[in-house]
């Protein structure tokens, strides 16, 4: 099912990289973007990832067959149900955070609500690291609800598979245990490690400078953006 008409809330590294991929898939003959952030506006306009930039979520979501929100985890829920709000029936919603009970909660028991999370990235962050081939073969989680319209779900199940990922349907509170185990614990760790090997010393001998590549392996993540893991932790706490 061909989505014409597609909605991107939020164009930072995943938001962006949604849309590149939409684009490069024909997934969306259009592509609108709105960031409050004008800067990620402009960076993602700068990658080519927007057909058409505008000012607000309201002129974002006009006329759209399907919205992405891709707001940070800590508004995703308030995105998601101003999104819901702003739009009209002919427009589905779904989004790409992190953790999923929060934001399928404030969709209320809408049925044009389609909760999901690509299970993909980097440690990077922003339009300007965005990648159309970030999502192939990834899992891309969807929780639909009970009131979701078979329609809608379908709709989102063939836009994940146009930009190349495998969608896995889950229910909200298992997806959030299944990534506390899988992504955010291992953040964790990854921190945690670096943090006290950065620390340390051992008979003057600085563990980081001496380290391999089972350090490296381990702790290639422990770079991300720290403001977006706590809110990532608090969450899904």
């Amino acid at each position: 099912m061909q989505v014409n008409r597609l909605a991107v809330i939020g164009t930072g590294l995943i938001g962006a990289s949604v849309a590149l991929a939409a684009r490069q898939a024909n997934a969306a003959a259009e592509v609108i973007g709105f960031d409050p952030d004008p800067g990620a506006l402009e960076a993602a306009c700068a990658r080519g990832a927007l057909d058409v930039p505008v000012k607000s979520l309201e002129e974002a979501v006009a006329g759209a067959e399907l919205a992405v929100v891709a707001a940070p985890v800590a508004q995703m829920a308030a995105q998601v149900r101003a999104a819901l709000d702003a739009s009209a029936e002919e427009t589905t919603v779904t989004d790409v955070g992190s953790t999923k009970a929060s934001a399928c909660a404030a969709a209320a028991g809408s049925t044009r609500f389609v909760g999901g999370h690509p299970v993909c990235g980097s440690e990077a962050r922003g339009a300007e690291h965005a990648s159309a081939e970030i999502f192939e073969g990834a899992t891309w989680f969807l929780t639909p609800l009970t009131e979701t319209d078979p329609v809608r779900y379908r709709l989102v199940h063939g836009f994940v598979s146009a930009l190349g990922a495998t969608p896995v349907a889950v229910d909200p509170q298992a997806h959030d245990r299944l990534v506390a185990l899988t992504s955010h614990l291992p953040h964790a760790l990854a921190n945690l490690l670096v943090n006290q090997a950065g620390s340390t010393r051992v008979e003057g001998h600085e563990p980081l400078a001496a380290a391999g590549g089972s350090l490296r392996d381990m702790t290639r993540v422990a770079g991300a953006n720290p403001r977006i893991w706590v809110d990532i932790f608090v969450e899904n706490a």
